[in-house]
């Protein structure tokens, strides 16, 4: 078991790092919102404004990067080059518009203007100019999911033209992987259903979730392609088969915040409208369904651009504002995810999960007190959202505040008329406040009741095991506990290190060794473990080896009570037990 205490990513602005590569700022830039970064800009010299966009766009740091290339294209503005990174930082940064007009610039022939022509035909698209969304993509020779993406831009074009049969014949001619041929029935269904032809769009629909694997490949297809289908079903007056059907997604996401919604029109006989009814809803669509499958993937800078596209055709799209938002999280821009959340109408399915995310974000972003007046507005408007209160206790744990962080999970808990599995998170969390309060008699009951639950919880397992073992009760079950959590989790750090601090506690030093080499081999910058590594070497005899790692310890940023001990270690050695740093501090 490991340190809870947060740890920080620090990162200076790019402006700072890259001032000393310009000239003398001149005329601050008015566009743009940081004036200091406005002032640095302006002074670029070429040279300086291409590297400073270079590293800017590697920190993904969007703004930055389009002014550093605007500036470096002003200075040499018949450069392509320039011009091609220009695009490209404009498409990822959302300003499509702009990136159009650099883009009429570059050449559109061959794979290097495929992007360049997928941007003004979405342009286009958005322009309901339907004869050129089709004359720019023909002929295309990429990949299956350039092939994927164009052909069904071509049919949402011939759609937005009237031609209903001729989108889905274009839609439906496509044949390629079992993944692309689902995104395929999605979209031959969404046309089909946008053009009130409800039987076919069914048939297409049941097509795009035949497959169930497909639901984690496409999870976001597979649900959004579940939706549409209860959607059609019911405007067909099927209503028994709706429900089957949106009992069927409930069964992969049973708190998903639109099979809810479609839940409660369904039992009040509320009428349901289709997912989407225009071309460039579907367009978007699209880009949204490939860009969020990208990121799913690890690849959400990449996916950004398809996103930002996908907001420019349906500004009003929910799941693309989200989706969004994540992949500025996954950048650290938690400000700039912010301003996606805040796009969320109060009226959406969906505004509940982005508000506890904004409140996460203010949190990260040392708004502490607007974070948690966030939750507590929400548990007041619905006591029932045990999410809120769970969010709201991580918060006040978080920052070492465990007797509010108790009091909220209590009242989340008396919530719960019938304990179920998905419930086992509540009860974990409590027991962990209730552990550092020192009050043992009610975590221990806590951490319990979370095992029986879910018996194989990884990190349940791991926490009570520990602590029987540091208490010195319960030896051998604790020790079989964690062994079972490191045998589910087996490239956890963290658990594998829990372990080896068991032996350690147990003075079995040559095994803590073993298994405290390995947790370092899986988290090989974690303070923590490195210092219980060096305690597991100057046990074992090995007081070099045991130097060694208490200054890679301390190199590693330990927090500060942490550091104190290693420096005491490393002047003194290791005296006794009460110098080695505490596996449950």
């Amino acid at each position: 078991m490991t340190s809870t205490a947060p740890r920080r990513l620090m990162s200076a602005t790019v402006a700072s790092v890259l001032a000393a590569l310009m000239l003398a700022p001149a005329a601050a830039r008015a566009d743009l919102p940081d004036p200091t970064l406005a002032e640095t800009v302006s002074g670029a010299s070429l040279s300086g404004s291409f590297l400073a966009a270079q590293l800017a766009a590697k920190d993904n740091d969007d703004a930055a990067a389009v002014a550093f290339y605007e500036r470096a294209l002003a200075l040499d503005p018949a450069n392509e080059e320039l011009k091609q990174f220009l695009f490209l930082a404009l498409t990822a940064n959302g300003r499509i518009a702009d990136a159009v007009d650099i883009g009429r610039q570059l050449p559109q022939a061959g794979p290097a203007g495929g992007v360049v022509r997928l941007v003004v035909a979405v342009h286009a698209l958005k322009q309901k100019s339907w004869a050129k969304v089709s004359e720019l993509l023909a002929g295309s020779n990429g990949g299956e999911l350039d092939r994927l993406v164009e052909l069904l831009l071509k049919a949402w074009a011939l759609y937005g033209a009237g031609n209903v049969d001729g989108a889905l014949d274009t839609s439906t001619a496509f044949a390629g992987a079992d993944w692309a041929n689902v995104v395929r029935d999605y979209h031959s269904g969404l046309i089909a259903a946008a053009a009130a032809r409800d039987a076919e769009a069914e048939k297409f629909f049941r097509q795009a979730i035949a497959d169930r694997a497909a639901a984690a490949v496409l999870s976001e297809v597979y649900l959004r392609a579940v939706e549409a289908l209860v959607r059609v079903q019911a405007k067909l007056g099927k209503l028994d088969e709706a429900r089957q059907t949106l009992a069927s997604g409930k069964e992969l996401l049973p708190t998903h915040p639109p099979f809810l919604a479609l839940g409660r029109r369904l039992e009040e006989g509320l009428p349901l409208a289709p997912l989407l009814t225009s071309a460039p809803q579907g367009g978007s669509e699209l880009l949204y369904n490939v860009g969020a499958a990208i990121s799913r993937q690890g690849g959400a800078s990449f996916a950004q651009s398809y996103l930002q596209l996908a907001d420019y055709l349906n500004p009003g799209s929910d799941v693309v504002v989200l989706a969004l938002a994540d992949v500025f999280e996954n950048h650290k821009d938690h400000e700039r995810a912010n301003g996606y959340y805040e796009r969320i109408d109060a009226k959406s399915p969906y505004w509940r999960r982005a508000r506890l995310q904004y409140a996460l974000n203010l949190n990260d972003l040392d708004q502490v007190d607007k974070a948690k007046e966030t939750l507590k507005v929400l548990i007041a408007e619905d006591p029932d959202d045990l999410l809120a209160y769970s969010t709201l206790g991580s918060v006040h744990s978080q920052h070492e505040e465990y007797a509010e962080a108790a009091e909220v999970y209590d009242r989340a808990v008396a919530r719960i008329a019938t304990p179920e599995q998905s419930h086992w998170d509540l009860f974990y969390r409590r027991g962990i406040a209730h552990e550092r309060l020192k009050q043992w008699e009610k975590a221990e009951p806590n951490f319990k009741q979370a095992l029986a639950l879910n018996p194989d919880q990884p990190n349940v397992l791991n926490y009570l095991g520990y602590s029987w073992i540091d208490m010195g009760i319960n030896l051998e079950e604790g020790m079989a506990m964690i062994r079972k959590a490191v045998e589910l989790r087996p490239n956890s750090g963290y658990i594998v290190d829990s372990l080896g601090w068991a032996h350690y506690r147990l003075g079995q030093y040559e095994d803590a060794v073993r298994e405290l080499e390995r947790a370092v081999e899986l988290m090989p910058q974690d303070p923590v473990i490195n210092d219980h590594l060096g305690d597991a070497y100057w046990k074992a005899g090995r007081k070099l080896e045991a130097t060694f790692q208490w200054n890679h310890a301390l190199a590693s940023k330990p927090e500060p009570d942490d550091e104190k001990k290693i420096r005491a270690k490393l002047e003194h050695g290791l005296r006794d037990e009460a110098t080695a740093t505490s596996a449950a501090d």
